[in-house]
């Protein structure tokens, strides 16, 4: 049985994340820094955890704020000791401020920047020399494919998700031919979580979490590192496996939403690809 660790665990997207896991046999440590549900704060690690050994999985609880480099490698450490190994980490751990420059206070940019690729940064520095050891794993983080409208209006915050993509492409051409690969995964449309949820968007505009569940499923689950990489989108990476119904997934039966990505993204490579001219001291 394969096992996985999912940071940004306790609500919302990164709870389905969890429960997908552990319903395709997965066991799954379910970490963040919710350690009880509020009226605030709906769901934890404990009723996330129990919502999977209510359906017959396993799972551990680990608290985890991803702030501390102590706690993301405690998290990583007790998945390994309960499970004996692990297969999968995902960070769907974040922080948002959609705001201007001139608006957002430098404190709440700190914010973002330690959650989002800081935390990111932590955990792939913590699994990384154990998957590497063992040649095989798969690393997925929550952000976007690079382009230019994303930073339109929330600049602070598009630094520290693309901070994020830009780990990802760089790192993967040094996991070329190593086993483990690195992949981002980002969302077609609106998805209903309790940030979309706190928004007040209408149900028409957003999908079910379960879409994204499936396709960062589809990311773990590829035998080869086709993936590495790559800044992928939900929708997409499903249409390129086959599926061609989407409806299940809509929040508003009778709409299906409007995508909000593009459906092209600008290539990040140049005809100099390979040209340093600056050797490596």
């Amino acid at each position: 049985m394969k096992s996985c660790l999912v940071i940004g665990a306790s609500r919302g997207i990164g709870r389905q994340i969890a429960l997908s896991f552990s319903a395709s046999g997965y066991k799954v440590g379910v970490a963040a820094k919710t350690t009880e549900s509020t009226d605030k704060l709906p769901g934890s690690i404990h009723t996330v955890v129990q919502e999977i050994k209510s359906s017959g999985g396993t799972a551990v609880p680990v608290k985890c704020d991803v702030r501390s480099e102590k706690e993301i490698k405690s998290a990583i450490e007790t998945c390994i000791e309960r499970f004996g190994d692990l297969d999968v980490a995902i960070y769907n751990a974040g922080a948002i401020t959609w705001d201007t420059v001139k608006d957002t206070p430098l404190k709440r940019y700190d914010l973002m920047q330690s959650v989002n690729v800081r935390g990111a940064y932590c955990m792939v520095q913590e699994i990384l020399p154990r998957f590497l050891e063992r040649k095989k794993g798969k690393i997925i983080l929550v952000s976007p494919p690079i382009y230019n409208r994303f930073f339109k209006g929330k600049t602070p915050y598009a630094i520290t998700k693309v901070g994020m993509t830009v780990l990802v492409h760089g790192l993967a051409n040094e996991l070329k031919d190593t086993g483990v690969s690195i992949s981002t995964l980002w969302p077609a449309t609106g998805i209903k979580s309790f940030v979309t949820e706190k928004m007040n968007l209408p149900d028409k505009l957003m999908r079910s979490p379960e879409i994204f569940a499936d396709a960062m499923m589809t990311i773990a689950n590829e035998k080869s590192d086709k993936y590495n990489g790559q800044a992928l989108i939900d929708e997409d990476l499903l249409r390129s496996t086959g599926v061609t119904d989407f409806s299940k997934y809509r929040c508003d039966p009778e709409h299906e939403p409007e995508r909000m990505m593009p459906r092209q993204f600008p290539s990040l490579k140049v005809d100099e690809e390979n040209y340093d001219v600056f050797p490596k001291l």
